[in-house]
């Protein structure tokens, strides 16, 4: 399965995350009400483009099932949800992108179909490379659901703002997306950094 990523993840990373499957889990429940959040705000500030708001529609409905669907393993594991904390990797992608901006409904297409792309590899990874048999069926049937969001996200971006200004934008940003994710540290989340591929943020104390 090919990514549309300019940075490819190592199968270590599965095994780093699997340390503490539970702190997965909880994140990864939480990454399920961001995106739905995400959705909901484009409707509501982009009334007028109403194939976009039908569509995201239907990815409102879906992540929130995705999330009763993760709360539900994540219960059965004896974990709980715990409150939600800011998503360092999505923060840095919004942040890094303000300075090139030219439209922030553009930007918030193209980071949305980033964040589901990453999100879509390292789902394809725990599939195919988790030690744990439930961890693997879960991600596998989320997977399919996952490819459509971000597939979506990117034909938006395109019919909207024309397929030229669109595919620059995404170059662009996948290019701001794979500096964003070698910086980050290894740990138990979806877009924890790369054990392999992991460098320092300038300024910033070195990764261990």
């Amino acid at each position: 399965m090919a990514f549309p990523l300019d940075t490819v993840t190592s199968a270590e990373w599965v095994a780093e995350v699997e340390r503490d499957v539970v702190a997965l889990l909880a994140d990864h429940a939480h990454c399920e009400l961001k995106a739905a959040a995400s959705a909901h705000s484009l409707i509501a500030k982009n009334p007028e483009h109403h194939d976009l708001c039908r569509a995201l529609t239907e990815v409102v409905i879906e992540e929130m099932e995705h999330f009763r669907i993760v709360l539900a393993e994540l219960e059965s594991r004896g974990g709980t949800l715990g409150e939600q904390s800011e998503n360092t990797y999505a923060a840095r992608l919004h942040k890094g992108s303000a300075g090139t901006r030219k439209s922030l409904v553009l930007d918030r297409l193209v980071i949305a179909h980033l964040i589901e792309a990453r999100s879509l590899e390292r789902f394809h990874l725990l599939s195919h490379h988790a030690k744990d048999v439930r961890l693997r069926e879960l991600f596998a049937e989320l997977l399919p659901s996952e490819a459509a969001h971000q597939g979506m996200y990117a034909k938006f971006a395109r019919q909207l703002f024309g397929r030229e200004d669109a595919e620059q934008r995404i170059a662009e940003l996948r290019a701001l997306e794979g500096e964003v994710m070698r910086s980050l540290p290894p740990g138990p989340t979806v877009h924890s950094g790369d054990p392999l591929r992991t460098v320092a943020v300038a300024g910033s104390p070195a990764a261990p």
